[in-house]
C-alpha cells in the first residue's frame, strides 16, 4: 500500500531556487557579481580581503626575517660560548703553580727556600700645627 502524498508546488519551487544551477557558476567565474547593479559592495569586500592578504603576506615575511636572525645569534651565542670555554681553560692552567715556575725560570726568577719576612717600621705620629 502506497500513500499518495500531495505535493506543494510552492515548496518544489523554493527547493529549486535554493540549489546553485551551473548557470551561477558560470556567471561567478565570468565576473558578473563585479560589474552588474550592486557590484560597488562586492568591490569594498574584494579590496578589503586583498588588504588583509597583503598584510598576512607582509606579516609573514617579517617573522621569517625575525627568525632567520634569531637563528644566526644562536649560533653567534654558541661559539662566543665555546671561545670563553676555551680561554677560561686556559686561564686556569696558566694560573698553576707549575706553569708560573716554568714560565718565570726564563727570566731568572725562582720560589725562594725561606719564606718571606715583612719589615715594620713604626712612624711617629705628627703633631698638629694648631700645638
Amino acid at each position: 500500500m502506497t500513500k499518495n502524498r500531495p505535493t506543494n508546488k510552492k515548496t518544489e519551487k523554493v527547493k529549486k531556487e535554493d540549489l546553485p544551477s551551473k548557470n551561477t557558476i558560470l556567471k561567478i567565474l565570468a565576473g558578473d557579481f563585479l560589474t552588474k547593479n550592486g557590484s560597488r559592495q562586492n568591490w569594498k569586500i574584494i579590496l578589503f580581503l586583498v588588504g588583509l592578504a597583503f598584510i598576512s603576506i607582509t606579516s609573514s615575511h617579517w617573522v621569517d626575517k625575525k627568525v632567520v636572525r634569531i637563528n644566526e645569534l644562536q649560533e653567534s651565542v654558541e661559539d662566543l660560548k665555546s671561545q670563553y670555554t676555551d680561554k677560561h681553560r686556559d686561564l686556569m692552567r696558566m694560573q698553576l703553580e707549575t706553569e708560573v715556575i716554568s714560565k718565570t725560570e726564563m727570566y731568572g726568577l725562582k720560589i725562594p727556600d725561606k719564606q718571606p719576612y715583612y719589615i715594620v717600621e713604626e712612624v711617629e705620629e705628627v703633631q698638629s700645627i694648631d700645638e
